[in-house]
């Protein structure tokens, strides 16, 4: 565990809304918080006006926990609740419209804007986000000195992470977790930095030393519409003035668009395994060998041959773009590349599931995107002496525009599928089978098992020594969300039972 942000000491209100806000009468204040259920006694509570429901409809239990003042959106009925609160309760409530917008701003004043001490760097793509943060952490990190994580599995060091509820936490928790790491003593933190966490402003008021770009392709647009509102989101992270150096994917051409809004003083490194030239790291010679990876990298007149144990040939971009992280932060390539050649794999993340006894070859990957499942069975093909088959479903409330394309990739590139439960949530779990089937014409074996922990087993007990299953969608994840319950299951736990209990299954491979 992370020690705790010493945040005894209280700040004046006047002081955190200078600019933003009239307080007429001036208070001292504790931690801020957008939470009601967070609120530390003498806290400052934070009523946004949600998508769902009005910050000030806690304001009750904000208050019972200890809060002194309550600044307020007025927007989305606020006017109305925080007349009613000032009706029933005695304590400062402060109008402040737009209020999401400036938390950012806020938490870094009362943090005393830990991100200008400490080397953060931005991670940000629809794929590889988490690895490569892992990534850069792992790298960073030795018996000197840890290097932090903020994202999907967590925020701390690597071996002591803290649940996170979301990929980029809300304005103030990424500003209190940012204060922490450095209170900790580390210098450097890899930061995912998500397409929601950026339109909502979560970080417009951390300090990036650097920024990573891997990809852009289909996903959430049933939060951002289309793909151009998508990818104006990333944009964000590249616009931030204190950027000394970022890694874009040369052969994505979203590249060129971030090329175009980086400040002149930022420092570019590309990757690519389509050209060279000046500053690029250019991948060659590629290839997959039973348990890992081998590749050749080549940058400004060096060069270097790569093996990891890591398994997928996606994450040679993974580790591509973290070398030239380290080489952006002033590492020389040779020590660069020494550092990135002793990384390990993610949890969830190509995770290879390791058997000693002669067995099936197991993955968990939390390939939930038409692009990362498809890279995700792309690359396992190549590993792959026998049958390859697929367990996979899509996640309920969320794009369903992507489930016939992630049916159609299935179909594609895998000899069988099983379709069984992603999280479902509030949807039905037949409809979203159905949905993906779409994507389908029958070519392929395919089946319908919507017990996932059933569906896991089954085909890894039909399956031979020589075949390749690959789970994904929910990767790290130790829950299944069905209805407003999320309900233990871990992909790797269910995994491991069912190769305990492998019986071989002959020669004739995977059938399900």
């Amino acid at each position: 565990m992370m020690p705790a942000q010493q945040n005894s000491e209280l700040v004046s209100l006047r002081y955190l809304l200078e600019g933003l806000a009239d307080v007429t009468v001036d208070v001292m204040v504790g931690a801020p918080s957008v939470d009601a259920r967070d609120v530390q006694e003498k806290g400052v509570f934070f009523a946004v006006a949600g998508s769902k429901a009005h910050g000030l409809m806690h304001v009750e239990q904000a208050i019972h926990a200890g809060a002194i003042a309550v600044v307020y959106d007025p927007a989305a009925g606020g006017e109305f609740l925080a007349e009613k609160a000032k009706k029933q309760h005695k304590v400062h409530l402060i109008e402040l419209p737009d209020l999401s917008v400036h938390l950012s701003k806020i938490a870094a004043r009362f943090y005393n804007s830990p991100a200008n001490n400490l080397s953060v760097i931005g991670i940000t793509g629809t794929n590889g986000k988490t690895s490569v943060s892992h990534f850069i952490a792992q790298a960073l990190s030795d018996e000197k000195q840890a290097s932090g994580v903020i994202g999907t599995l967590g925020w701390g060091v690597l071996d002591a992470l803290t649940e996170s509820i979301n990929t980029t936490p809300d304005a103030i928790s990424v500003q209190s977790q940012l204060a922490n790491l450095k209170h900790a003593g580390l210098d450097t933190v890899a930061m995912e930095v998500s397409s929601h966490g950026l339109a909502q402003g979560r970080v417009n008021d951390v300090a990036f030393k650097g920024a990573v770009f891997t990809n852009l392709s289909h996903d959430h647009l049933d939060y951002h519409e289309t793909m151009a509102a998508y990818g104006e989101a990333k944009l964000a992270l590249f616009k931030c003035q204190s950027l000394e150096f970022a890694v874009l994917n040369k052969d994505d051409a979203f590249s060129d668009t971030i090329i175009q809004t980086l400040a002149p003083t930022a420092n570019v490194l590309l990757f690519s395994r389509q050209a060279g030239g000046e500053n690029t790291l250019l991948i060659s010679n590629e290839a997959l060998i039973p348990r890992g990876l081998m590749f050749d990298v080549s940058f400004n007149g060096q060069s270097a041959r790569i093996q990891s144990s890591l398994f997928g040939a996606f994450n040679i971009d993974n580790l591509v773009a973290t070398l030239g992280v380290l080489i952006g932060m002033g590492y020389a390539f040779d020590e660069a590349v020494r550092k990135i050649t002793a990384v390990k794999s993610v949890s969830g993340r190509m995770q290879l599931i390791s058997q000693e006894t002669p067995a099936p070859t197991v993955v968990v990957d939390y390939a939930h995107t038409p692009d990362a499942l498809k890279m995700a069975l792309m690359s396992l093909r190549e590993h792959c002496d026998g049958t390859l088959s697929l367990v996979f479903g899509c996640g309920g409330n969320r794009d369903e525009a992507k489930r016939p394309l992630m049916g159609a990739i299935a179909q594609q590139y895998a000899d069988n599928v099983v379709i069984t439960n992603d999280n479902p949530r509030f949807e039905s779990a037949d409809d979203i089978a159905e949905q993906i089937k779409q994507g389908m014409d029958g070519v392929v074996d395919v089946t319908v098992m919507l017990d996932r922990q059933q569906a896991i087993q089954q085909t890894i007990t039909h399956c031979g020594v020589n075949d390749i299953i690959l789970v994904a969608g929910k990767g790290h994840e130790r829950y299944q969300q069905v209805g407003d319950k999320k309900l233990p299951f871990n992909d790797v736990d269910e995994v491991l039972v069912a190769l305990k209990n492998w019986p071989v299954a002959g020669e004739g491979g995977c059938a399900i």
